[in-house]
């Protein structure tokens, strides 16, 4: 049988494509930014100044949940599946408590590589780190480390919540939503709050020099099978809500169990041909009970 190069190219696009996603989905949830696309690059030479945005006293900020679901040691292990074929392996984890600025904050990592095989078509490796405020819960430092193909990026960023500045190592500065959260710590954040069949939240957001309000809506309740059991989750949907030069772009579902500990079981994005999951595959869990006590064992 003959293969053109047209059919050979197209093959390997989707291949390539597909591990982008995959890879973008489980930066923990880069979850957000799996829905956000730019619809414009900025233009040759142009210089990034502050960005105006509405003003609020920082006293506005919350204040430590009253339930905090995670804490230093906690993991959650996930492979990503391209339809039935595995396509690579993600890591979210609360690495330490560390000091950023006179703060303790929480060290949250996640990470995503491809497997060998998908690898010869298209190499990720990619981490983000977040520090959040254990007592503010807001982000404090935000760094990302990206490799894909041939894309290579890597910049931190820390947070000053009383001028609202956020200050990037390439020097840029950018005025940030007040209580903003990172890509990964509305992750974390989100967990600790009560959600209910119905409701949808709204988490003020900064990341890649951008400012956007993040809504996640709860659609319902589902029992699934997962590697800790049958579990009752919550599925739970982020939904990008602004204009102009952001644009909502495809789906993404997330699975958290319906208890206090808000396990993201399962992810699911809807890819051009076919779709993205990270399922659960092991964890660690802090001073858990229950049905979860064999999983907070060392």
């Amino acid at each position: 049988m003959e293969y053109s190069c047209e059919t050979t190219w197209d093959w390997q696009r989707r291949i390539r494509s597909s591990v982008v996603v995959s890879a973008v989905l489980l930066i923990a949830l880069n979850w957000m930014l799996t829905a956000v696309v730019k619809a414009e690059d900025d233009l040759p030479g142009q210089v990034r100044a502050r960005s105006t945005v509405s003003s609020a006293s920082t006293d506005s900020c919350h204040a430590r949940p009253a339930r905090v679901p995670f804490d230093a040691g906690e993991w959650f292990q996930f492979s990503i599946q391209y339809g039935v074929i595995r396509a690579g392996d993600a890591l979210m984890q609360v690495e330490d408590v560390e000091e950023i600025d006179g703060r303790q904050c929480y060290h949250l990592v996640s990470k995503a590589e491809s497997n060998n095989f998908f690898s010869v078509f298209y190499k990720v490796r990619d981490r983000v780190d977040s520090f959040l405020d254990k007592e503010s819960f807001v982000t404090r430092r935000f760094s990302k480390n990206i490799l894909e193909g041939k894309y290579r990026t890597e910049f931190t960023v820390d947070f000053d919540h009383v001028d609202r500045v956020a200050s990037y190592s390439d020097g840029t500065e950018m005025e940030f939503l007040a209580c903003a959260q990172d890509i990964l710590s509305a992750f974390f954040y989100v967990r600790t709050l009560d959600l209910d069949v119905g409701q949808s939240v709204e988490v003020p957001c900064h990341s890649d020099k951008k400012n956007y309000p993040l809504e996640v809506r709860v659609h319902r309740k589902e029992t699934i099978s997962t590697a800790v059991g049958r579990v009752d989750c919550l599925v739970v949907e982020p939904i990008l809500k602004s204009s102009g030069v952001f644009q909502q772009r495809g789906r993404l579902t997330i699975w958290l169990t319906a208890d206090e500990y808000r396990i993201p079981v399962l992810m699911k994005s809807k890819v051009a041909v076919g779709s993205i999951s990270a399922i659960l595959t092991g964890m660690h869990l802090t001073n858990a009970g229950g049905k979860y006590a064999k999983y907070s064992k060392e």
